[in-house]
């Protein structure tokens, strides 16, 4: 399998280089972490990403930014990527964010800041596992609806 992409959004620079730099030596070798430091510029990169047939496969974004806060970010996310993992990262956001975003964006975790590196490693883990077996059993319900098309193609 190809690698899968992982986008990172915050608008604090020291933050995403964290966050992107803990993603990128856990799970280098399997996706490709890429950053935006706004949610306008993300959607951009996911834009690009889908244009070149590759997969987003998980969104870490932040709320509070300026323009689009992270809830309404993931909203769209989700309109254009259903199937992505979405994690809503933030310092300051209430609850009320939080459910708009599992709500409206498809949110699969919500995790305060400062993150534990560890948590969130095997969270996002065990979630692109998920991620990756809902992909093949995509492929394989596919394949199996192909092969029966051709075998009553083939009936006399």
């Amino acid at each position: 399998m190809s690698k899968g992409y992982i986008i990172c959004v915050d608008d604090e620079v020291s933050v995403l280089e964290t966050l992107a730099e803990q993603l990128l030596a856990r799970f280098g070798e399997s996706h490709i972490i890429e950053t935006a430091s706004s949610a306008e510029e993300a959607l951009s990169l996911i834009d690009e990403i889908i244009g070149s047939n590759d997969i987003v496969e998980l969104i870490v974004s932040d709320q509070v930014m300026p323009g689009m806060k992270g809830d309404r970010f993931l909203e769209q996310v989700h309109q254009r990527l259903p199937d992505a993992i979405k994690i809503l990262l933030t310092g300051q956001a209430g609850l009320d964010s939080a459910i708009y975003a599992i709500n409206n964006g498809g949110l699969s975790r919500y995790v305060e800041k400062p993150w534990n590196i560890e948590e969130l490693s095997k969270d996002i883990k065990d979630l692109l596992d998920k991620f990756r077996q809902n992909l093949e059993n995509q492929h394989l319900i596919q394949a199996l609806n192909r092969r029966i098309l051709e075998l009553e193609a083939n009936q006399p």
